[in-house]
């Protein structure tokens, strides 16, 4: 897991659109609507304290989506964030009404410069051998449930021969997360993976358009649970998020030094 998303972040730093630099600044609207809300739960395996309820919302259009967690009492920021198709992620912190504004593909772009610094073809090989060497393996169990009016289908995942979890995804018709990563790395990514990971059946699911995971129940070592993710609702509510009563910090088309600049003045003054 930790290989994949390595190669993710790099395949971005490596073929994020230069021309993003020219970019006009982000127009914030007045409201933001959504069709669908999920709820999904993670469940911490050390604390239950630390478990937390996550609520995402899409979109029929797939122009954007959002994700908020529920408050825990140690937690002084309250989050909620979108991330729309063309990059542009806007927070909103409730404990201070404010929303920030950035463009990941023009961060993303900036920070392409640290690659003439690193051997990207042998750190990219090394990742590669290590996820091989591992013998990952998925497969479909052919089990199956109806979750939010969706049918979910379950992949087996093994490490060696050793059984390891089992992930399940459910073809939903709205934009997944996967639609909105896989969009702003586009398709130079998917060359960079070997044939094999192409191949293998979870992988091969996850690429497919409008692929929601809708459970992940992992083991550890010792065969007890690493990581675990359900889905409790799919429905189809609408939604409006109204960006009205907020102070705005639009980063939309500042490059990284711009915002630090920008940040910092703010707290001098």
């Amino acid at each position: 897991m930790k290989s994949f998303f390595a190669l993710l972040l790099f395949g971005i730093l490596l073929h994020v659109d230069r021309s993003l630099g020219q970019s006009q600044s982000y127009q914030l609207p007045g409201t933001y609507s959504f069709d669908y809300e999920v709820e999904q739960v993670f469940v911490s395996t050390r604390s239950t304290t630390d478990t937390s309820v996550m609520h995402f919302f899409y979109t029929k259009s797939g122009d954007y989506a959002a994700a908020g967690m529920n408050r825990k009492a140690n937690m002084r920021d309250s989050l909620f964030i979108i991330l729309t198709r063309d990059g542009m992620c806007v927070i909103f912190n409730e404990h201070h009404k404010n929303i920030t504004i950035i463009n990941i593909r023009k961060l993303m772009s900036d920070l392409s410069g640290i690659t003439k610094w690193i051997r990207m073809d042998s750190l990219i090989a090394s990742l590669r051998k290590k996820t091989d060497s591992r013998e990952i393996k998925s497969a479909k169990t052919g089990k199956s449930k109806l979750v939010g009016g969706y049918t979910t289908e379950e992949y087996s995942v093994s490490e060696n021969g050793n059984h390891k979890g089992s992930v399940w995804c459910a073809r939903v018709d709205f934009n997944s997360p996967g639609d909105y990563i896989l969009g702003a790395v586009g398709g130079n990514f998917l060359k960079m993976m070997n044939g094999r990971a192409t191949d293998r059946p979870l992988f091969q699911a996850l690429m497919q358009p409008k692929t929601l995971i809708t459970d992940i129940d992992m083991l550890d070592s010792t065969g007890g649970h690493r990581m675990n993710m359900h889905t409790v609702s799919i429905n189809q509510i609408p939604t409006t998020i109204s960006t009205s009563g907020y102070v705005v910090n639009n980063y939309s088309n500042m490059t990284i030094p711009e915002i630090f600049q920008a940040e910092m003045k703010k707290r001098h003054n």
